[in-house]
């Protein structure tokens, strides 16, 4: 009965590769079915307390737009912006309000980019007091700085509009006696920076920020931040249409209930909210996946996500400011009904999920759904792994191949393992010197780095040609079984982290790990061959290329290979400045993880 049982697991084992491809090809379609409202849910506010859209919105003052409007549009430039004059304007503008208002210096100096030049910068702060409260608590309204005439800023990166919004919401929330929360006006320049540096010192953690930026303590302060919206929008009319963002910083996401509560206000005023470029389609949840994945933040309110208070972005193009355009007032009520709602929370966002899906606007898919389709493609590399401990070390695969003089079968194999991490280290602390040389040279520091990080991948490639022995020692099974379990242990962690970057960076990996060593019914020439193309695809600078190829922003090979290398130097920088995984995951897992699978390829080449 015994020699039965063992029978029928070999003859199940050594179908596990057309089983893995299944079962990989079923977790992609399980993952699309998602996308249909037949296999996700409608959304829902589940903390009552917030009762969106309930109240009946006051704002009316479409004047005070069009008047601050008018005065942004004369002192918004790029030279009152950089010698602080606007900065100084907005401050005298709350404090003509009634806002506790203040500017913020900080300096930033990134030797790596910027040599020896720091940059200087300066936020504005209005800070609008509580009438029925203790002012323990308080809510974030923000806007980045970025002059009108800036060549960097292109007409809809503009942010007349938000402050011009902002300006009129300060001084009508003043003559309003129903709040129980402060609200924070913040005017940040620099981006990132100016945020990260307002943040840190608003916390009372200056100490914390990372040496390259230094702040000065602000002088009045508020209490704990319940939820921020940041608004970047060029006018305050044509709010007919605009773009919301949800992902932070390492793809995490806001309470559900801040989303919905916005998206619910906004349906309410006719406001059409899009999510990455589109209301609804089947795509839509895998470019949820794809911004997760690249673990940058989709607008400057993801910075706000790592401090643990839930955030959101608005963005669009938006009109000129008009007086008779019902437009522009509704820009302001629906600011307004969103801080009606957040005014009623009792206690923090909890009751909603953080951890979600958005395949529409108005729909999402909990984590307890999306999450099975990487089970099952963990289980097929389960199932390698288990065909090499059962059938790979046996008796006719062992006489293939010789015993390493030391260590056995596991030994050779540790060394392989412990030298894919070792070009995965070094991946990891080279493009510091990468960049430094291309300065050198006076080339762009994007191009030095992936021409850099693809030297490192082809001196990864190049291994089993210049250290033959070491893969030949290596037994088939053990290496085998080396590669399945390094690539599941790996998505298995980084899934805890970023489940995005995970589950995208299965796809390629698990079915060339699967078939790397092929069928033994191809001829070796042909088997070695589609194995080097596919793995080559399959790598972290091919994944990277191909990702920009397809994402839509690239036209041609040099576009794309122009993306990459912007998208490699923004990944080690947000890395280095705000903490984002998804570099250092790629450098310390998926890169070894592939060279162990470029490896099993040559061994099975080799007699």
């Amino acid at each position: 009965m015994t020699g039965k049982i063992e029978t029928t697991i070999k003859v199940f084992l050594s179908y596990h590769r057309f089983v893995g491809i299944l079962l990989i090809v079923g977790a992609i379609g399980y993952m699309v079915m998602l996308s249909d409202p037949q296999f996700n849910n409608r959304c829902y506010i589940s903390e009552k307390a917030l009762s969106p859209g309930v109240v009946e919105e006051q704002f009316n003052q479409v004047n005070f737009i069009n008047d601050y409007y008018a005065d942004v549009q004369k002192m918004y430039t790029v030279k009152n912006l950089e010698s602080g004059k606007f900065q100084k304007w907005l401050e005298e503008e709350m404090q003509k309000i009634g806002l506790d208002a203040y500017t913020q210096n900080f300096t930033f100096s990134y030797p790596l980019i910027l040599g020896e030049k720091k940059l200087q910068g300066i936020n504005a702060v209005g800070i609008s007091r509580a009438y029925r409260a203790a002012r323990t608590e308080a809510l974030v309204l923000m806007t980045p700085l970025r002059a009108a005439d800036s060549g960097a800023a292109s007409h809809e990166r503009r942010t007349d509009g938000s402050v011009a919004l902002m300006l009129a919401l300060a001084k009508f929330f003043r003559r309003q006696t129903h709040w129980a929360k402060d609200t924070i006006f913040l005017f940040t320049e620099m981006e990132t920076v100016g945020l990260q540096a307002w943040l840190y010192a608003h916390h009372g953690e200056s100490s914390l920020l990372k040496p390259s930026i230094s702040v000065s303590d602000p002088p009045h302060r508020s209490g704990s931040i319940q939820a921020a919206v940041a608004l970047e929008f060029a006018g305050v009319s044509g709010w007919q249409r605009a773009r919301l963002h949800v992902e932070g910083v390492n793809g995490v996401l806001p309470n559900l209930d801040l989303v919905n509560t916005v998206v619910r206000i906004a349906g309410k005023h006719g406001v059409r909210l899009e999510l990455h470029g589109s209301d609804r389609q089947p795509a839509l949840l895998l470019r949820s996946l794809l911004y997760q994945a690249s673990g940058s933040p989709a607008s400057l309110h993801g910075l706000f996500l790592p401090f643990d208070i839930p955030a959101v972005g608005l963005s669009g193009e938006g009109r000129a400011a008009s007086s008779s355009s019902s437009a522009t007032r509704t820009a302001g009520a629906v600011v307004e009904a969103i801080w009606r709602s957040l005014n009623n929370l009792q206690e923090r966002f909890h009751q909603s999920f953080f951890f979600y899906a958005l395949p529409a606007i108005d729909r999402y898919v909990s984590i307890g759904d999306y999450t099975p389709p990487l089970g099952v493609v963990l289980l097929a590399l389960a199932l390698a792994a288990i065909d090499s401990l059962v059938v790979g070390f046996g008796d006719g695969d062992a006489s293939t191949k010789p015993k390493s003089a030391g260590g056995g079968v596991v030994g050779p194999v540790a060394r392989l393992c412990v030298m894919a991490g070792c070009f995965g280290l070094l991946a990891l602390v080279a493009p510091a010197y990468f960049i430094r040389t291309a300065a050198a040279f006076r080339i762009d520091p994007g191009a030095g780095m992936l021409i850099g990080l693809l030297a490192v991948q082809a001196m990864a490639a190049a291994f089993p040609l210049m250290f033959p022995n070491m893969i030949v020692a290596c037994h088939p099974g053990a290496l085998r079984l080396a590669a399945c379990l390094s690539l599941g242990l790996s998505l298995g962690a980084v899934s805890l982290v970023n489940f995005g970057l995970a589950f995208l960076s299965a796809l390629p990996l698990a079915p060339v790990c699967l078939l790397a060593a092929g069928p033994d019914r191809l001829p070796a020439v042909l088997r070695f061959g589609i194995g080097a193309v596919a793995l080559a695809a399959a790598s972290p600078i091919g994944l990277l290329l191909g990702g920009c190829y397809a994402a839509g922003g690239a036209r041609s090979l040099v576009s794309a290979w122009t993306c990459a290398e912007y998208g490699a130097l923004q990944g080690y920088v947000e890395g280095q400045l705000l903490g984002s995984f998804t570099y250092r995951l790629n450098c310390l897992m998926l890169l070894p993880c592939w060279l162990l699978a470029w490896c099993q390829l040559f061994a099975r080449a080799w007699p």
